[in-house]
């Protein structure tokens, strides 16, 4: 349960930061910063991340515990190491991608630091060491709404702005170390079978993830070279706070839905796991349904209530385009992704981001998407959406896994029922008066109609839970 709760805090605590660093650097130093910050995030997540899920999954094995630490602990420098030669090259070669020379540089640093703390919490979660996790990411956040808010506050410079990013979340790193050190896991313990089993286990998952970034950096690449550090400020607030939104409310699904499929392939076999993996798609889909329609439905009073006024008027109409590519997104990892990893099979996660890659690409090229701001949110969405269009042909062969197309029927017009229901109360005053009544009212609507339909069951589950509760009560 600490677990879940420091998840969900340092979520929002992040959804939060954004905001706030959107607001004291401005469009045009915001633009510079997201844009490394993507570029650092894009970096760990090809050269570290197979090592956090490593982490999650092998770390734990109290029986290989030091042969396992050592050669984690083997990787990571090795990955650094490459990082480094990376750069190096990159460097020489006088390329800047845009950015100014201490920022380029500044990038490898930033990726290694936040990454370290991803790191240190993925080996934590599995040792089952909940108050070291919640140190962890603790201290970070402490730090960086100290540390990181008074240097953007005080000198609005991107760079310094990096700098103590990187440091707050090394800070935290180095001082929970301790708790992380495996007695006797040093590298001379480390095993390349176990390495290799690392790599076998997570690249081709991490890979399809890092490609997805990818599209998102080249699109804020493309923005900044082209249309200036204010255009990209404007599209990198619009799709960062999107972004982290829907993956914060999409990790619950994503890890208790998979874990209970898992659970009953082991206890009643993979035709059971199979048909539960349907179950899930809908489940997942009737969470991330009404946050993508409630999200563009309101995005003029989201607008008003949390974001900057340098950035008004362009937010709301970007969220718009950018909202339906992470509804997409988030359904891969939530939904489609489980049916693969249950078969073992991950090559297909691989072919449809490379695919949503290349659709990006054309756009670019041959659709002219990168002459505004609004052709490039389009077009990381139309890319995205791709992306989930060959991933669910790929996983949808099997009739076994597919959910009821009664529930996707019923999810679609909820969803659409609730967004044209709570579209008007934008027209309400206060902001805040209005973000409660489309909660309450939308939330309501949607969750009637779906009780209604019986969607993957859940009537049946509330009457089940009621019941329950009824017979607690009751005098013995």
């Amino acid at each position: 349960m600490l677990f879940a709760a420091v998840f969900f805090l340092n979520s929002a605590a992040n959804f939060v930061l954004g905001i706030a660093l959107s607001a004291l650097l401005g469009p045009a130093e915001f633009g510079r910063y997201a844009t490394v910050a993507l570029a650092a995030n894009t970096l760990a997540g090809a050269l570290f991340d197979w090592l956090r899920h490593s982490n999650l999954r092998f770390a734990g094995d109290n029986d290989e515990r030091v042969s396992v630490a050592a050669s984690l602990e083997a990787s990571y420098l090795g990955a650094i190491g490459l990082l480094f030669v990376g750069f190096g090259i990159v460097a020489l070669s006088g390329a800047t991608f845009g950015l100014t020379r201490w920022l380029l540089l500044l990038t490898p640093l930033l990726a290694i630091s936040l990454n370290r703390v991803d790191y240190s919490g993925a080996q934590f979660r599995a040792r089952g060491q909940e108050r070291a996790f919640a140190a962890l990411f603790g201290l970070r956040q402490a730090l960086t709404f100290t540390l990181v808010l008074a240097v953007a506050f005080v000198t609005r410079d991107a760079t310094l702005t990096v700098v103590a990013l990187a440091l707050a979340s090394l800070i935290a790193a180095i001082a929970l170390s301790r708790e992380l050190r495996t007695p006797g896991a040093g590298l001379s313990r480390a095993k390349r079978d176990k390495i290799f089993e690392f790599l076998v286990y997570a690249k081709p998952l991490v890979a399809s993830l890092v490609i997805y970034q990818a599209i998102a950096l080249i699109n804020r690449q493309v923005a900044l070279d082209h249309l200036g550090a204010v255009a990209t400020g404007n599209l990198s607030l619009a799709t960062d706070l999107a972004q982290r939104l829907f993956l914060a409310i999409s990790t619950l699904p994503e890890i208790l839905l998979f874990q209970y499929a898992l659970e009953r392939d082991r206890k009643e076999g993979r035709p059971a796991a199979e048909r539960q993996i349907g179950v899930n798609m809908a489940l997942a889909l009737a969470v991330l349904a009404p946050l993508a329609g409630g999200y563009m439905a309101m995005a003029t009073t989201f607008e008003a209530l949390l974001v900057p006024a340098a950035y008004h008027g362009d937010f709301a109409r970007l969220t718009i385009f950018v909202a339906p590519g992470f509804l997409a997104y988030c359904t891969i990892l939530a939904a489609i992704n489980p049916v693969f990893l249950l078969a073992k099979r991950t090559w297909p996660v691989i072919l449809a981001a490379a695919l949503a890659l290349a659709t990006d690409l054309a756009l670019l090229r041959f659709n002219d998407a990168s002459a505004s701001i609004d052709g490039l949110a389009k077009a990381n969405a139309i890319s995205l959406g791709v992306g989930f269009a060959v991933a669910a042909a790929m996983a949808l062969r099997r009739p076994e896994t597919r959910p009821r197309l009664r529930d996707i029927a019923a999810i679609v017009a909820a969803t659409l029922a609730m967004a044209l229901a709570i579209r008007p109360l934008n027209a309400l005053h206060p902001p805040a008066l209005a973000a409660l009544a489309a909660l309450a009212g939308g939330g309501g609507l949607y969750g009637a109609i779906l009780l209604a339909f019986d969607v993957a069951g859940l009537r049946g589950l509330a009457v089940a839970w009621l019941r329950d509760r009824r017979a607690r009560r009751a005098p013995a």
